[in-house]
């Protein structure tokens, strides 16, 4: 079946309207209506189904549609790499951040390439640690920057130390506790705690500190997982306090208004560190790469 049948189906799916495919595309209606006959005529089934508030796909329409996606996607990124060429980059690298270093110090890093430009493009997907890990396995990137140390063993992947980091427990900066000396672990007890990270796979989870903490019967009342953001604006806004990474929090507290409680007891670490593949840990790319980053964090007092 021609390639951009599937094409002009998956925009179709995807906008619910056989009208604003048109327009996206730059077709005409019939010329759509023709291309869903040919395709039903192929298939010797029905793509499409009419409802109320637009066209929706059969079963076999979906998966159909599916296939045109992925011919888009090959498209735009053989479009990518020729633009990437003409603009002299060597190629992409694809990296991988997690949710805490995206909300903090990988941004102002992306913002100085953009000035202090390498010689590839790139291309930066956000999520926990663990599914990262995971599209990492999957050669779907080339690198991840997530925590250290990861709970399961992952002999099949090279790593390298950014810089060492430790978790410490977070208040809003008007907290009682934010000024104090010494904490105890139990003054945190009448807290309102917020665990986040809870599907990263990682070492230091709430409910291990708290353990650690002897304060096992506490319960978390919020578990939050995705945009770390929101945890700032709550331990702003409440009693709340939640467990977070003490240097990369550290430069930020002004910013987000929070601050780390002096603890009578040091918590794990959670040290940051570049993930590659085996066979990719020697691209020049990811070698550059981890230049500018060891560069980075060293300007910001982190190494």
């Amino acid at each position: 079946m021609d390639a951009k049948y599937l094409i002009q189906l998956a925009v179709i799916v995807e906008l619910g309207s056989v009208t604003k495919a048109a327009q996206k595309l730059n077709l005409t209606q019939p010329t759509l209506s023709r291309t869903v006959k040919i395709i039903e005529e192929r298939i010797g089934g029905v793509v499409l189904r009419r409802g109320r508030y637009g066209v929706q796909a059969t079963e076999i329409g979906k998966q159909l549609a599916a296939e045109g996606r992925e011919i888009l996607l090959h498209t735009d990124r053989a479009r990518t790499a020729i633009q990437q060429w003409k603009h002299g980059f060597s190629g992409e690298i694809r990296i991988g951040v997690g949710p805490m270093l995206a909300a903090t110090i990988m941004g102002d890093f992306f913002a100085q390439s953009l000035t202090d430009r390498p010689g590839f493009g790139f291309k930066v997907f956000c999520e926990t640690a663990a599914k990262l890990v995971d599209r990492l396995h999957n050669d779907l990137l080339d690198v991840v920057i997530i925590p250290y140390e990861l709970n399961h063993n992952e002999d099949t992947l090279h790593r390298e130390m950014l810089f060492q980091d430790r978790l410490s427990v977070f208040v809003g900066e008007d907290d009682p506790l934010a000024g104090k000396t010494g904490v105890a672990a139990q003054a945190l007890s009448q807290h309102q705690w917020i665990s986040i990270g809870a599907t990263s796979g990682l070492f230091g989870s709430t409910r291990e500190t708290l353990d650690l903490l002897g304060l096992q019967d506490v319960v978390p009342a919020i578990e939050h997982t995705g945009d770390v953001n929101m945890i700032f604006r709550m331990l702003e806004k409440s009693n709340a306090c939640c467990v977070l990474p003490f240097r990369q929090l550290g430069v930020f507290q002004e910013r987000f208004k929070i601050a780390p409680v002096d603890l009578d007891i040091e918590l794990d670490a959670r040290n940051v560190g570049l993930w590659t593949t085996m066979h990719g840990r020697d691209r020049p790319e990811v070698v550059e790469l981890l230049n500018r980053l060891s560069e980075y964090f060293r300007g910001m007092g982190l190494v």
